[in-house]
């Protein structure tokens, strides 16, 4: 069955500029050897991709709009979004840990969160239209409530989140974060919350440093409502797979989602320059095509896919025709380039995944193993 889903795009987002990266040495001496590794191409390679391989024939074309302070102030502080405004205005480059910007950032990024609340509206108002691909820029998921952080200065999926809930009454969210850094931002945000189920699948001991441990599962009223699955190198496509039905699927049945919500970072794929997680594009289309399944049997459908990191101009666009076409249902016929040797899941990622459950099944259930005796 082909599912028509939306697509929000805004030539604006390529107007955010990060710059380059900069190597500064003793007596002021820069090198600059390329562009930020977050920059306006990435968005470019996309958009090229999904024109040209049909996938905009399966597509409804829809524009954000803009948050609002009140939209924003449901996750960030004043101060956080005062600090942005005035540093933008200022000029500064590095307003946060990593988190580049220019005098336009804190206008696109306020676009950028408002193209989740877009994709809000429209699954949640459409008779037709219940899934939802948001090409955004900048990202958002490591934006605390008070802190600007790795490229992210507004978190887009917390602000749509916590819109769905206010405004359209849900008691349920789930937000699934398989960029292949910690989701720290949306993890802080709703830590002591029990309305929205945080899952972050991530490359472990990773980005941010000693975030996204298994231990941390929320506290409060959250308590057993955030799952962190830190994954380790090379766990590829058939590793992700076991990752999602051995956790993510049978936590999102108990939970009965009434939206869902993905962090897409697809920074996760075999080439990409900051991850060792070696996922191909069947990888990608096998997450997305699994999350639709689990969306269409508890939530109406309701699935939004939020663009976060993935930094390789070359696989980046091939990764997320990946994502789409596991989203629509609507195969490419169109073989990648790319050849990647064979490997063997590592014996590390299925000793992850046990410790993952073993630490969350006082708050879920979880399949009993078979005796190998």
């Amino acid at each position: 069955m082909i599912h028509k889903a939306g697509w929000i795009w805004d030539e604006r987002f390529l107007h955010h500029d990060t710059g380059k990266i900069q190597y500064m040495f003793e007596g002021g001496e820069i090198v600059e050897p390329c562009d930020e590794f977050e920059n306006k191409h990435r968005m470019t390679v996309i958009k090229e991709m999904i024109e040209k391989s049909s996938l905009a024939h399966h597509l409804v074309r829809q524009s954000p709009y803009e948050a609002t302070d009140e939209d924003l102030l449901r996750v960030h502080t004043k101060d956080h979004i005062q600090r942005i405004q005035k540093a933008c205005k200022a000029g500064i480059r590095e307003i946060g840990p990593e988190a580049y910007a220019s005098s336009e950032t804190e206008h696109i990024a306020r676009l950028s969160a408002g193209a989740v609340m877009k994709a809000v509206d429209t699954v949640m108002e459409s008779g037709t239209t219940k899934k939802v691909y948001a090409q955004i820029r900048p990202p958002g998921h490591h934006a605390s409530s008070d802190q600007a952080m790795g490229f992210c200065f507004y978190n887009n999926v917390a602000v749509g989140a916590a819109y769905a809930i206010e405004h359209y009454g849900l008691k349920r969210v789930v937000i699934l974060d398989w960029d292949v850094h910690h989701g720290n931002g949306t993890q802080d945000i709703f830590y002591e919350r029990d309305d929205v189920l945080v899952i972050s699948v991530h490359e472990e001991d990773y980005f941010p440093l000693e975030s996204g441990q298994i231990h941390e599962v929320g506290q409060g009223k959250g308590e057993g409502y955030n799952i962190n699955i830190p994954v380790p190198p090379l766990t590829g496509d058939e590793g992700y797979q076991y990752v999602f039905e051995s956790i993510i699927a049978p936590v999102i049945k108990q939970f009965q989602p009434e939206l869902i919500i993905i962090s897409a970072g697809q920074d996760a794929n075999a080439l990409d320059p900051i991850s060792r997680l070696m996922v191909t594009r069947e990888g990608f289309k096998y997450m997305a095509n699994k999350m639709r399944e689990l969306a269409e049997a508890y939530c109406e459908g309701r699935l939004i896919v939020a663009q976060e990191g993935g930094y390789n101009l070359a696989y980046l666009p091939i990764a997320t025709m990946g994502v789409i076409e596991g989203l629509t249902g609507v195969g490419v016929n169109w073989k990648d380039p790319h050849v990647l040797p064979d490997r063997t899941t590592p014996t590390a990622l299925f000793q992850a995944v046990d410790n993952v459950v073993n630490y969350q099944k006082r708050f879920w259930k979880f399949a009993e193993k078979e005796s190998s005796c």
